[in-house]
C-alpha cells in the first residue's frame, strides 16, 4: 500500500509554495522592469485626468455655442496631404509609417488638412457649401520636447469655410478669449497681417536684400542662414538671440500690404476694439506654417496685471484662403485656429474648482445685423462673468433659425437684439416656454434675469412640495 503523506506535510508544502509565489524579489526577477513613459509624451492621471475631460467638454460646448459641426478624421494620413502645406522643414518633424505599395504615410502633424480633405471628399468640389467644422484629437511632431512642447499632444481644431469678413475674425478671436476666461486663464491676442501673395513676394525680396547686406548673414544662426534662399519669413520666427536683434532692424511686412489687405486688417482691429479685446499688433508674427495669408494671430497667457507669461501660444491660427483651391476645390476663403489642450491645462490655476462648476439654465442671445452681433458679444461676456449660462449662434443671420436653435438646446430665456433695440437702448426678453415677451432697458437686463431665475426657482420648489 502506498504511503499516505500527512496533512501536516501537505500544508507545509503549500505554505512554502505560497511564500515563494508572493516573494516580490522573485516576481520582479521573473517579470522584469516596467518600461517608463517615453520622452515627449504626457499622462493625464487622477485630478489631471478629470481636468482633461472637463476642458474637453468645454471645448465641445464652445464649438456648439459658435455653431461648429464636429468631423472626425483619421490620425494616419497620406504624406502628400501635408507635403505642400505644412510646417517649414517638415520632413524632419514627421513620424513616417510604411504604407501599402510604397506609399508614404504619416501620423498627422496637424488636423486642418484632414478636415479640408474630408470636406472636399464629402462635397462636389465645384459647389462647396459654407461650413463651420471642428475636430479634437492627438497630433504628432518629431521635435525637441521643451517648455510645453510634446511629440504627441491634443489639439482642438476649428475651421470656418466660405466666409471672408473682418467681423468673422473678430468674433472667432473674441470667442476664444471668452473660452480661456471661462477657464480663469487671461490671454493677450498677438495679431499681424501677412497680406496676399503679391504683398509677400515684394516683401520677401526686400527682406532678402536686407539679410544679404554685408555683415548681416554672418550674425544669423545656422538654420536662418539655410532659410535665406528657401523661406525668408522663417527668419522672423526664429528665437535665437542674435537673430532677434537683427530682426529689429529689418523691414516690416505692414509697410508692404496692398490697399485691400490693409483695409481688411484695419477693419478687423476696429471690431476687436469695439469688442474690447486685449490685443497687441505684432509685426514679427508670421506663424510657423507656409499656407497663411492676411490675418494671423496667437493667444499668449498673461498675469493678472497684464505681464506676458512666456511666448508659448495656448492657441493660434489665421486665414488660409488658398488651401482649398490648392487641394482641387473651387477658390474659397478659409479661417481657422487650433487650441493646445496640454498647454491650456498647464495654465489652469484652480483645477479642483474647475471640475466642480455647476451648469445653470440656458439663456440664449439672438441678434440681427452686424452692430447687434457686436453688442450681443459684449452682453454675452458680461452675463458669463456674472455666472449666467449664456449661449448664442453666429452662423445664422435669420431670427427664426436662431430661435429654433435656442429651442433645440432647451434655453429657458431668449434675449433678442436688433436695430430698433440698439437705437432705443433696450432688449427683448422672451420666455421660451410661454413665448411671452417684454422689453427691458439694456442696462437692467442682468437684474431682470436674476428676478426671472428667482421666480423659476420658486415655481420648482412649489411643484416639488405638491
Amino acid at each position: 500500500m502506498p504511503k499516505i503523506k500527512s496533512n501536516k506535510n501537505i500544508d507545509n508544502k503549500a505554505t512554502k509554495k505560497k511564500v515563494v509565489a508572493s516573494d516580490p524579489k522573485k516576481i520582479a526577477k521573473k517579470v522584469g522592469k516596467l518600461p517608463s513613459r517615453i520622452t515627449g509624451v504626457k499622462d493625464f492621471f487622477g485630478l489631471e485626468g478629470e481636468v482633461f475631460s472637463t476642458v474637453l467638454s468645454k471645448v465641445i460646448e464652445f464649438a456648439y455655442l459658435y455653431s461648429f459641426k464636429e468631423v472626425r478624421v483619421p490620425i494616419l494620413e497620406s504624406y502628400e496631404l501635408y507635403k505642400k502645406s505644412s510646417r517649414r522643414n517638415n520632413d524632419k518633424e514627421f513620424y513616417f509609417v510604411d504604407g501599402e505599395k510604397g506609399e508614404k504615410q504619416v501620423l498627422r502633424p496637424e488636423i486642418t488638412q484632414g478636415i479640408i480633405r474630408a470636406y472636399l471628399e464629402s462635397n462636389n468640389p465645384e459647389e462647396l457649401p459654407a461650413a463651420r467644422l471642428f475636430s479634437v484629437g492627438p497630433v504628432f511632431r518629431r521635435e525637441k520636447p521643451q517648455g510645453g512642447h510634446y511629440r504627441e499632444f491634443y489639439q482642438a481644431d476649428f475651421e470656418i469655410l466660405g466666409n471672408k469678413k473682418p467681423l468673422t475674425e473678430a468674433t472667432l478671436i473674441a470667442g476664444v478669449v471668452s473660452f480661456f476666461k471661462g477657464l480663469n486663464i487671461k490671454v493677450q491676442v498677438q495679431i499681424n497681417s501677412l497680406g496676399d501673395g503679391v504683398c509677400r513676394k515684394e516683401y520677401s525680396s526686400k527682406l532678402a536684400a536686407f539679410f544679404k547686406e554685408k555683415g548681416k548673414k554672418s550674425k544669423l544662426c545656422n538654420n536662418c542662414k539655410n532659410n535665406i534662399g528657401k523661406d525668408l519669413l522663417a527668419l522672423l520666427d526664429c528665437n535665437d538671440e542674435n537673430c532677434l536683434k537683427l530682426r529689429e532692424e529689418a523691414p516690416q511686412i505692414a509697410d508692404f500690404l496692398s490697399v485691400e489687405s490693409r483695409d481688411y486688417f484695419t477693419k478687423t482691429l476696429e471690431f476687436l476694439d469695439e469688442l474690447e479685446i486685449d490685443y497687441n499688433f505684432n509685426p514679427y508674427l508670421v506663424r510657423g506654417l507656409n499656407y497663411y495669408n492676411d490675418t494671423v494671430f496667437e493667444f499668449w497667457p498673461v498675469s493678472d496685471d497684464g505681464q506676458i507669461l512666456g511666448k508659448s501660444a495656448l492657441a493660434a491660427g489665421g486665414r488660409f484662403d488658398s488651401m482649398i483651391e490648392g487641394f482641387g476645390g473651387m477658390a474659397m476663403p478659409a479661417l481657422g485656429l487650433a487650441i493646445g489642450l496640454e498647454r491650456t491645462i498647464a495654465k489652469i490655476k484652480d483645477k479642483s474648482a474647475l471640475i466642480n462648476q455647476k451648469n445653470d439654465d440656458i439663456i440664449f442671445i439672438a441678434q440681427l445685423g452686424d452692430q447687434a452681433k457686436i453688442k450681443s458679444l459684449k452682453l454675452f461676456e458680461e452675463l458669463r462673468s456674472l455666472g449666467f449660462n449664456v449661449r448664442q449662434s453666429l452662423s445664422f443671420d435669420s431670427l427664426k433659425l436662431q430661435l429654433e436653435e435656442a429651442t433645440a438646446m432647451k434655453a429657458k430665456t431668449c434675449l433678442i437684439m436688433g436695430k430698433k433695440e440698439i437705437m432705443d437702448g433696450t432688449i427683448m426678453v422672451r420666455d421660451m416656454s410661454s413665448d411671452a415677451q417684454e422689453t427691458v432697458i439694456y442696462k437692467k437686463v442682468a437684474e431682470r434675469l436674476e428676478k426671472i431665475n428667482k421666480i423659476v426657482e420658486k415655481k420648482i420648489k412649489i411643484r416639488k412640495e405638491v
